[in-house]
């Protein structure tokens, strides 16, 4: 028995002395070597002095040190570099003297104990990123990322009443100062893939939108005829800019500007020459025909009540446009403007045929009913004043005059909501006997 209790006895001061040799040994080595298991990115540096870890990490190429590449995520697209190609590189003396310091920093029986813990030591590489080099892969990655705002669309189908919603798309905008920072400030972190920073710019149509009040219900319609001695060309033009108009939506507040729409009147974009009323003249230029454009889609606006910001009759009246109710524009002189008034989306459908125009307006029901009245005539008489008149007086004396219509508004119970009276002067009622013309126009 005290025999057995001698051997364990000399066995435990050997295992004590052998442990206190090993920790000796491992507290001389490493006081000026890293610890066994320590990692400075990628390499293990155990056991080798800061000099010896200097020379093995610059033996790695920095794909091997780091990581062979680095992945920037900006939502569905993701881009993948080389560390060299983003400008990246590493700093050698920073990365060493951080590894020692996290391996020597609280003591060796602290450390040692550390060490028994975790098992191995991770030391983050110290990276230093050229911002020049950076900035210019961003560049190049920016229009592949870049976009402008896509409003969400409806497709309307007048002839079933069905339609089919598009759905709206965000606008991106690469934020190359912000991704700089980002990216130097994750690699420091170690992190591999980085999320660029992108600000996005919301469409004010939207899906649900349109889906919540889709406009399909038809607010108003209204359709005018050529005159029997139009020319190809001005037919050409109406179309033209009908086709422009067609499935142009508005919402809440948005203002709609004709000549906007007609843009720069030029044959690169199809225009053609046909009469204008120019100086009080009949002039052939390009884009003629715009006028019926405004009328008609004027008195669709009017019927739909929604609010007309600018409008101006013609100098002349031509008898193929309503009575009072007609609108001049050209760009540069004149324009019909009016804005959505109601709190949802408008739809403007349109058709131009060989013989006709037509406008209709689509909407969320209002219940209103609008009524126009006849057009009430004055024309100069013989002393200068105005006096009422009919139409077929009015041709006959061949004099200017004056007309008012009455807009009425009622609501869906039928009660009167709004009146206005519309005012319009016209020089003569216009015939090829009474309105010069300057200058033929083709056919």
């Amino acid at each position: 028995m005290n025999k057995a209790l001698k051997i364990i006895g000399i066995a435990a001061a050997l295992s004590l002395l052998v442990a206190l040799a090993l920790v000796g040994y491992d507290f001389f080595k490493t006081r000026q070597a890293f610890p066994p298991k320590t990692f400075i990115g990628a390499i293990d540096v155990s056991d080798l002095t800061q000099d010896e870890a200097d020379a093995k990490l610059k033996s790695y190429p920095l794909s091997a040190v780091f990581t062979p590449l680095v992945t920037l995520e900006a939502k569905e697209f993701l881009f993948a570099f080389s560390p060299e190609n983003l400008g990246i590189s590493i700093l050698y003396d920073e990365s060493l003297r951080n590894a020692f310091d996290l391996t020597h920093k609280e003591g060796y029986l602290k450390e040692l104990k550390d060490r028994l813990k975790k098992g191995s030591v991770l030391a983050p590489l110290i990276l230093k990123v050229d911002e020049n080099k950076l900035r210019t892969e961003l560049s190049d990655l920016a229009p592949a990322i870049n976009s402008t705002p896509k409003d969400a669309t409806i497709l309307f189908y007048e002839e079933t009443g069905g339609f089919h919603v598009e759905s709206e798309e965000a606008g991106r905008e690469l934020d190359i100062n912000k991704s700089v920072d980002r990216i130097k400030a994750s690699l420091q972190d170690g992190k591999k893939v980085v999320p660029l920073f992108v600000n996005y710019t919301y469409p004010r149509v939207t899906e649900k939108v349109l889906r919540e009040h889709p406009p399909i219900s038809r607010l108003s319609a209204f359709t005018t005829y050529y005159g029997t001695h139009d020319s190809p060309n001005r037919i050409h033009n109406i179309k033209l800019i009908a086709s422009w108009i067609n499935d142009r939506l508005l919402m809440p507040g948005d203002v709609f500007s004709v000549v906007e729409i007609i843009g720069e009147v030029t044959p690169e974009r199809g225009f053609k020459e046909a009469y204008v009323i120019l100086g009080g003249e009949l002039v052939p230029l390009l884009g003629g025909g715009a006028c019926q454009i405004a009328t008609t889609l004027y008195n669709a606006v009017q019927l739909a009540d929604l609010k007309v910001l600018q409008r101006r009759n013609h100098s002349f009246y031509f008898n193929i446009y309503p009575l009072g109710l007609d609108a001049g524009v050209y760009p540069g002189q004149l324009d019909f403007r009016f804005s959505n008034n109601t709190n949802y989306p408008v739809l403007i459908k349109s058709v131009a045929t060989n013989k006709r125009l037509s406008f209709r307006i689509y909407g969320t029901p209002t219940g209103k009913t609008v009524k126009m009245s006849a057009p009430a005539i004055m024309g100069r008489g013989r002393n200068g004043a105005f006096v009422p008149m009919s139409l077929r007086q009015v041709i006959a004396y061949d004099v200017p005059f004056k007309t008012t219509v009455v807009k009425s508004v009622y609501d869906k119970e039928g009660n009167k909501i709004n009146e206005e009276v519309i005012g319009s002067y016209y020089k003569l009622y216009g015939e090829k006997s009474n309105v010069p013309i300057r200058r033929p126009e083709s056919r």
